[in-house]
């Protein structure tokens, strides 16, 4: 099993984080992206600038967690685009992989970031496509 250590010491420019907020979200948001239906996320702007969140940089490596804080992935973005809530194009949505419609996403993604407290229709967001580096497997 490696650690987040091994890992911050390989990848030492890399931002640590998970997808999602809650260990079932990320535990389903984990097995995704290691299915290889999850390619792509988005962040909100309102979250980068508040610096509660870094902001995606193209060719930055980054480490994802698991629901247990332990490294499941490092991911390189590949390619950023900005949008809205209300404006996301279908086919970026659905490359999120966390839905088969457009309505799906904007619902899971309404309620995503209304428990967060910033929720709005135009909403300013980054789209990120990411490939994944390393997978470290399930359970390390």
């Amino acid at each position: 099993m490696v650690t987040l250590a091994e890992v911050k010491a390989r990848y030492p420019d890399a931002e640590v984080f998970s997808f999602g907020d809650t260990p079932e979200l990320i535990a389903a948001l984990t097995a995704l992206v290691r299915s290889g239906a999850k390619r792509a996320t988005c962040s909100a702007v309102v979250d980068i600038e508040a610096g509660r969140q870094e902001a995606p940089q193209v060719g930055r490596r980054d480490i994802v967690l698991d629901e247990g804080g332990a490294p499941a992935f490092v991911i390189e973005t590949l390619e950023l685009r900005e949008t809205t809530w209300e404006t996301m194009p279908e086919e970026m949505a659905l490359a999120e992989g966390e839905n088969e419609t457009l309505e799906g996403w904007q619902a899971d993604h309404k309620d995503y970031f209304t428990r967060h407290g910033i929720f709005a229709p135009d909403m300013k967001l980054i789209w990120e496509r990411f490939e994944v580096v390393e997978d470290f497997g399930a359970g390390g």
